[in-house]
């Protein structure tokens, strides 16, 4: 029971595929819910444009999964627009792939149209999340005003399929009024915040809740100074 967090899985997946392909094999079947579209859209623009198979968007994820030890023959993109089959399709997958992208919408797909809250909560394999795909995992998530669409800070509900021991902060920075804003998250929340950089990766142990950091990330603890 692994939850994966990236802030940009193309440049985060060389400092934990190593780690990955210890719990992971080359037969491993991985269904990917590329549903963090901006707009609302329908399943022939969805798979024969946004996620198409063979071009940009499509490839960052098959790429790094690859990297892994993944085959792209074991690799399914799912259609939030036919969902009748959504449910035992990820009953049988060794890994589900939520990439980046607006939260809302993603939000939206899981939990009203396709109704699949309650399967990602209790899934007992690996969880690997980008950006958007990574904070909705959580019962409660912040994005900053750098990462809002609107443009300012603010706490949304996520999924619950992780409580909120700590926090996550995607896409960070080292700028200090950004970096204030996190010490004051993980005062406030009395839990710490951890601040991935495009170039970091998190492996979390659902059952344990052991955290192991890879690449570029920093943790904020909950105390001044």
């Amino acid at each position: 029971m692994y939850s994966v967090f990236f802030s940009k899985i193309e440049l985060g997946i060389d400092c934990i595929k190593d780690r990955l392909q210890e719990i992971i094999t080359e037969e491993s079947k991985v269904v990917i819910l590329p549903w963090a579209f901006s707009v609302e859209i329908n399943s022939e623009i969805l798979l024969n444009d946004y996620f198409k198979v063979g071009e940009k968007r499509y490839l960052r994820y098959v790429n790094a999964l690859k990297k892994i030890g993944i085959k792209e023959e074991n690799i399914l993109i799912c259609d939030c627009y036919c969902a009748e089959n959504l449910k035992s399709i990820i009953k049988e997958s060794d890994m589900i792939v939520i990439p980046g992208g607006n939260p809302e919408m993603l939000f939206q797909k899981i939990v009203h149209d396709t109704e699949l809250l309650y399967d990602l909560k209790y899934y007992k394999k690996i969880i690997l999340g980008e950006s958007a795909g990574a904070l909705l995992q959580f019962k409660r998530y912040f994005i900053t005003a750098k990462n809002n669409f609107y443009k300012y800070f603010a706490y949304y509900d996520g999924c619950g399929i992780i409580n909120n021991s700590f926090y996550l902060d995607v896409h960070s920075s080292n700028n200090p009024f950004y970096v204030k804003k996190l010490r004051e998250v993980a005062i406030e929340k009395s839990c710490p915040v951890y601040a991935i950089f495009d170039d970091g990766a998190i492996l979390y142990q659902r059952e344990s809740k052991e955290i192991e950091t890879y690449g570029h990330v920093i943790v904020y603890e909950n105390k001044n100074g």
